[in-house]
């Protein structure tokens, strides 16, 4: 993979600051970037809209840079952001005005009839949002850490991503910071406080509806997710017929919903687009405590080639309607013809050691076991690394860290059960999905069971690969919440996010099988009903079992070379 950026084929020239109108009258800050002198029919045009205002002065910079290489950049405040009129409500607005500002763009003698659209997070959400409906002058997309699937970026089989949401409603309320409260005290209030949902007024003074609606939607079948904006979203990468550039990070929370997005596309767009997927955080940068030599890749570059391609008709030197990944472990990139898929799939069951740590073997033992632990919400499992995570970027010292993280020794707490393999013979490269099968019984009406998967190495340190975690209300893929009976013992399945990650020869695999996995998703209260309602924890006594009659067990898809 490329790093570094060519030289450049322009001088930056000037800027213009101007309002454009909406269809509603309202007005919003738009600036204009072009190159020195004027081409004969105009130039090619990358629009970024974006709503956060501190990212002002570096995506001057990047409009800038734009300039350099032949191109007229445009910036946008989102509505009520910066200088824009009107109010600011996450996402609701951003297709009308979307829309609207490409309709002026297409009037401007500085446009030549070609233009890309350029951002990450929620400057790729403002693009997804008009991706089905763009004017014919829009060539190509290049989006990176957004996903049309928002339900599944909230919550995982009913368990809400506190440390992504909770915290990015902290920083994104439209209100101003508590000054008595620093960032990390006002995370820690935010979570502390029972029931949830009356966090907004205790610690603002006012109700934040859109978090409202996150947090009491607990099903993706529920109105809110089901119809509207929300349903319209997940459906918009199905009728998208611009080329798009997708780029994300294996431990991006979101991930999961992007490689979905993907294979949305129709055929003949996908045969048009490509993916790249590395082993970085949101930020498209490396995180954690593992090494990953040869990963450096220069987003912009990337970009730069696809709109030179699309936008200019340059020859495009790598192959399209496929991508690549970033084998972790292996330290070099895996090109795909399509898309990511594994060779053959091995199984590892569960079997009882000790007390409180099991073995995870080739075939089921013929005798049944069980291990047992009490899980107590007011003592969660603190999260240790992890994809499901975006707090860290706040730099804020209690944040979790993301990513690939040392993880603790087994049996560093009662709650806390690791079952642990035999060394494995040959390397082996896990590609895709990766699947935990659990048979559990509990003492509550409604709890939660967690796996995090990990790389033992010979010396004793292990690292998480993957981790996952589910409701029994939510379980095995309802979309409406179970009823569970205390003490009857069923099979539940969580399904980890895929990854391309090389086992070495003589490592270990290690799952830890747990209730809570905090902040990363909130710690359930072994209650039924909606989690953000309830006031009153308990603690429950939670069972794994294991053997023939009860296969407890992991499935790790593998590539063969």
């Amino acid at each position: 993979m490329e790093k570094g950026l060519p030289p450049a084929t322009h001088e930056y020239g000037a800027s213009e600051s101007l309002y454009v109108e909406m269809r509603d009258g309202k007005h919003l800050m738009t600036r204009v970037y072009t190159p020195v002198g004027q081409a004969l029919l105009g130039w090619p045009v990358v629009l970024i809209r974006f709503h956060y205002p501190g990212m002002l002065d570096y995506l001057e910079l990047t409009a800038k840079l734009w300039t350099r290489y032949g191109y007229a950049a445009v910036l946008q405040n989102c509505r009520g952001t910066g200088e824009s009129e009107g109010i600011w409500s996450p996402f609701v607005n951003e297709e009308a005005d979307g829309l609207d500002t490409l309709e002026w763009l297409k009037s401007q003698v500085w446009m030549n009839g070609n233009i890309g659209l350029y951002g990450d997070s929620y400057l790729s959400a403002v693009q997804w949002v008009v991706a089905d409906k763009l004017p014919a002058e829009v060539k190509a997309l290049v989006i990176s850490g957004f996903t049309t699937e928002r339900y599944r970026q909230n919550y995982m089989n009913g368990m809400f991503r506190h440390d992504v949401y909770t915290g990015w409603a902290l920083n994104n309320a439209g209100v101003g910071r508590l000054e008595k409260y620093s960032a990390e005290e006002l995370f820690q209030t935010a979570l502390s406080v029972r029931p949830h949902i009356d966090m907004d007024i205790r610690l603002f003074g006012q109700e934040l509806p859109w978090y409202r609606d996150w947090i009491t939607n607990v099903s993706p079948d529920d109105e809110y997710w089901s119809t509207g904006f929300w349903a319209e979203m997940q459906q918009k990468p199905y009728h998208i017929q611009t080329p798009v550039l997708m780029m994300d990070g294996w431990f991006d929370q979101h991930l999961d919903g992007m490689l979905r997005d993907y294979q949305k596309l129709p055929e003949e767009t996908r045969a048009k687009s490509r993916y790249i997927i590395g082993p970085w955080v949101h930020s498209l940068q490396s995180a954690g405590d593992l090494e990953y030599p040869h990963s450096e890749i220069n987003p912009l570059l990337q970009a730069l080639e696809w709109f030179n391609h699309y936008l200019k008709g340059e020859d495009y030197a790598q192959a399209k309607g496929c991508g690549e990944t970033y084998v972790i472990g292996d330290g070099n990139w895996k090109k795909w013809e399509g898309w990511i898929i594994p060779s053959r799939e091995q199984v590892w069951y569960f079997s009882q050691a000790t007390v409180d740590s099991g073995a995870l073997m080739e075939y089921p033992t013929a005798e049944s076991a069980k291990v047992s632990f009490r899980y107590d919400p007011y003592h969660p499992v603190p999260t240790v690394g992890g994809a499901g995570l975006l707090r860290y970027l706040s730099g804020a010292p209690d944040a979790s860290r993301a990513a690939s993280v040392l993880q603790p020794s087994p049996g560093y707490r009662q709650d806390v059960i690791s079952f642990i393999s035999m060394p494995l013979p040959e390397d082996l490269t896990i590609t895709g999905m990766i699947k935990v099968y659990l048979y559990i019984s509990s003492d509550a009406e409604d709890t939660a069971f967690t796996a995090v998967l990990m790389e033992l190495l010979p010396d004793g340190r292990a690292f998480n690969i993957r981790d996952g975690i589910t409701s029994l209300a939510y379980s095995n893929g309802s979309v409406r919440p179970k009823t569970y009976t205390a003490g009857d013992i069923q099979e539940v399945g969580i399904e980890l996010w895929p990854i391309t990650w090389k086992l070495g020869r003589n490592s270990r695999l290690r799952l830890d099988i747990s209730s809570s996995n905090f902040p990363a998703y909130h710690a359930h209260l072994n209650a039924e009903g909606p989690w953000a309602e309830q006031q009153t924890a308990k603690v429950a006594n939670q069972s794994i079992y294991c053997g023939e009659a009860f296969p407890s067990r992991v499935v790790i898809p593998f590539y063969n070379e």
